[in-house]
């Protein structure tokens, strides 16, 4: 019953069907023929993509013996037609050019006999070979179309794996920035008030030269690792502004995110969280972060001021350089630099379709 709900297989069947009343129109139908040979040419239809050799010589054989034994009509041969058209996509060469040539000379040879040269044997050849080229052409398209879902699945399937990458990349990034960023500021801090004797004062520096080093390393080997995909949800904005706060950073005001809609909240989050890293980083303990939000049925305006200006590490951070090319694909926009009152700004247009709502700072 499986086979039968085939959609092949049902096409199959009604192709017989139909090839049975053409021919029962065109009077092959008995008393012209015998019930035998045109149940020989018209059964065997139904499992034609399933044994396209086989059926092919049957098919061959029953219309041979029909053209030999009864007046014949060039509507006699249509059976032959559909098995050659299918024949291509027997898997044995033997059976795809030797069968399907020795059928077509074999009804050419059998019409000659009432038919002659020309109307007989040279137009029956003729049309068997353009069934077995249509065949054949259509065989090599439906190889194209499964190379080329061969190649689309595979594609995919490296998509997947880029994209599982650079999740996995921006993950590390996000923790390794925020606890490395926490861990320097309090060694900086550490290094500037406490009483250490000269031996303790050189294992602080060495710890403070190490973690740069190690977040300098990191960021270089996860710029290799970015592409345009859009990022996994990382840690909760509201955890890692409770971190930095606990390390130093002073946020004036509660942020009013949860104004964000949330088909760009995840990537609201990441853009706060790393302004505040990055202001934490790069001005120690102390600093002063402003937030403001406006949402807009159109977009969504994220704008982070910290009030000192350290100065940032040559280039872009991989963070912000990955989040400007995100928001640069979905026709946003990112800037950060120095701000108008002598600190420093980032500022984020988010693309979105939210709904309004009022403008807060």
């Amino acid at each position: 019953m499986r086979w039968f709900r085939d959609r092949k297989t049902l096409l199959d069947l009604g192709t017989a069907v139909l090839v049975a009343v053409l021919l029962g129109v065109g009077g092959v139908w008995p008393p012209t023929a015998g019930p035998a040979l045109v149940t020989g040419q018209i059964l065997p239809l139904a499992f034609r993509r399933r044994f396209p050799g086989w059926v092919l010589a049957v098919v061959t054989a029953a219309t041979l013996a029909s053209l030999l034994t009864t007046q014949p009509h060039n509507i006699d041969y249509v059976p032959v037609l559909i098995a050659l058209y299918t024949v291509p996509s027997a898997r044995r060469a033997s059976v795809r050019w030797g069968l399907g040539g020795l059928s077509a000379a074999a009804v050419g040879a059998a019409m000659t006999v009432s038919k002659g040269p020309i109307d007989g044997a040279l137009l029956a050849v003729a049309v068997c070979v353009v069934a077995w080229l249509l065949g054949a052409e259509r065989q090599r398209h439906a190889a194209e179309r499964a190379e080329f879902a061969a190649q689309r699945t595979r594609f995919r399937l490296a998509r997947l794996a880029a994209e599982r990458r650079e999740q996995t990349a921006r993950r590390l990034h996000d923790t390794l920035a925020r606890t490395t960023t926490v861990m320097l500021v309090q060694a900086e801090a550490l290094l500037a008030v406490g009483e250490l004797a000269d031996a303790d004062r050189a294992r602080v520096d060495a710890m403070l030269a190490a973690g740069r080093d190690a977040l300098g390393q990191v960021r270089e080997t996860l710029r290799d690792l970015r592409d345009d995909s859009e990022q996994p949800p990382g840690p909760g904005v509201a955890a890692v502004l409770a971190e930095l706060s606990a390390a130093g950073l002073v946020l004036e005001e509660e942020p009013a995110l949860h104004r964000i809609p949330g088909q760009v909240r995840d990537l609201a989050d990441r853009i706060v969280s790393e302004a505040a890293i990055n202001a934490l980083r790069h001005n120690g303990p102390g600093v002063r972060l402003r937030v403001g939000v406006e949402v807009s049925p159109e977009s969504v305006r994220i704008v982070l001021r910290n009030d000192q200006h350290g100065q940032p590490t040559a280039g872009a951070g991989y963070g912000l350089d990955s989040l400007r090319a995100q928001l640069a694909a979905r026709g946003g926009s990112l800037d950060a630099g120095p701000a108008d009152d002598g600190g420093w700004s980032v500022v984020a247009v988010i693309p979105c379709l939210a709904e309004p709502a009022t403008a807060t700072q």
